[in-house]
């Protein structure tokens, strides 16, 4: 029973999220991945930024490693690729990179839809959905806290 409201809050959230997603133009599937990874950041406030930084950075080398390697075919991009994926395990030395899955899904997602932007905006409205499903169970424990004491 203690999951009941955040499973609740996650349910209707992703359903509206599936509705809302194509009626603006962004891409559904992405924004899951940002909201999975807030929650591996931890799934609080500061997750926002332990999952947001290296999913914004991850989306960047992505793109920079294909602009690399743009007219080098596919030695270059497995080259970039390489040399990315280092990169994005040594950033991991900084606190605030140090989900390191979050960046090569990131890339991994970049890759999938070849799109910079298109990639970006629904990663970060994952995490941002992530938020909110993880704070509403707590913003009605508080209202029920509120209603009781009122009552009394």
């Amino acid at each position: 029973m203690k999951l009941f409201c955040l499973a609740l809050s996650i349910a209707v959230l992703a359903g509206v999220w599936t509705f809302v997603s194509p009626l603006i133009a962004v891409l559904t599937w992405p924004a899951f991945v940002g909201w999975a990874f807030f929650f591996v950041a931890g799934g609080d406030a500061k997750a926002i930024y332990k999952a947001g930084a290296p999913l914004i950075s991850g989306v960047i080398l992505g793109w920079l490693g294909v602009l690399a390697s743009s007219n080098l075919g596919m030695i270059g991009l497995a080259i970039a690729v390489a040399v990315i994926a280092f990169i994005m395990v040594m950033m991991a030395n900084v606190d605030l990179f140090s989900v390191i899955p979050a960046q090569f899904a990131a890339c991994a997602s970049f890759f999938g839809v070849g799109d910079f932007t298109a990639t970006l905006i629904p990663l970060v409205i994952g995490v941002l959905l992530g938020y909110i499903s993880a704070m509403l169970p707590k913003w009605f424990d508080t209202k029920k806290a509120e209603t009781k004491d009122a009552a009394a």
